[in-house]
């Protein structure tokens, strides 16, 4: 559950960031006019690929809040309590130190067999070389 929550508040995170920079550049885009500057008659004349231009920006900053509303109500209304939060912690500390132990034991028991195997292969290859060669 928490795992969920963790990843649809950075999902809406992203969405807040991008709908941010796309009207950021929006603006500037605007502001510097793209060589398309009103007519001297009608100062807040623009022209339709302007419009068009802003349409598709304004269309795409509003699908991004839609969809970090969503994300957003899918969110639990409540949070657990601090001290279940730092139950839950000791919890996922214990269970990683143990996991820990597990992995000493495990590399414990892999160096162990390569020994083993080290020392099997010596004396196959030392066996092996005498049958070759009797003399040895």
């Amino acid at each position: 559950m928490e795992t969920e929550t963790f990843d649809a508040i950075t999902q809406i995170q992203a969405y807040f960031r991008e709908a941010a920079r796309t009207f950021e550049t929006t603006i500037h885009d605007l502001h510097e006019s793209k060589g398309h500057h009103p007519s001297q008659d009608n100062k807040n004349q623009i022209s339709k690929e302007q419009k068009d231009f802003v349409k598709d920006r304004a269309e795409r900053i509003f699908r991004l809040m839609k969809e970090a509303d969503l994300l957003l109500g899918s969110l639990p209304t409540q949070f657990d309590s601090e001290e279940k939060q730092l139950h839950q912690i000791r919890k996922l500390e214990e269970e990683n130190r143990e996991a820990g132990r597990k992995l000493k034991e495990a590399t414990k028991l892999a160096e162990e067999w390569q020994r083993k195997v080290s020392s099997r292969i010596q004396l196959v290859a030392k066996e092996a070389a005498v049958l070759r060669n009797p003399t040895i």
